[in-house]
């Protein structure tokens, strides 16, 4: 009985860590960061003091962590899907992975 058991968990954890995640995580990922910089954008307008500090770099760390667990951050692939999804972060994705 427990080796059926254990068989069984062996199955289901090679089916599960045989594939990552293909090209649809990696474009949600992607449009979860557009939104999310779009949104730190808008407060950032608001929350306008006057003063001059550019925050984009640690904005997307912040925004790259909701995604952190779903995808690879540093993969080739959400490079691509950011440049078609929101191409004005292409940029700021760079050097963020530039930085890991």
């Amino acid at each position: 009985m427990i080796k059926k058991f254990l068989a069984v968990g062996v199955v289901a954890f090679s089916l599960a860590s045989c594939g990552g995640p293909g090209a649809a995580e990696y474009d949600a990922a992607a449009q979860t960061l557009c939104d999310c910089m779009a949104e730190k954008s808008v407060e950032a307008e608001e929350d306008d003091l006057g003063l001059d500090i550019d925050m984009t770099g640690l904005d997307y760390a912040l925004c790259a962590l909701d995604v952190a667990f779903d995808v690879d951050v540093s993969d080739e692939q959400l490079t691509k899907s950011i440049e078609s999804k929101c191409p004005d972060l292409a940029e700021t994705h760079a050097e963020y992975v530039k930085g890991l």
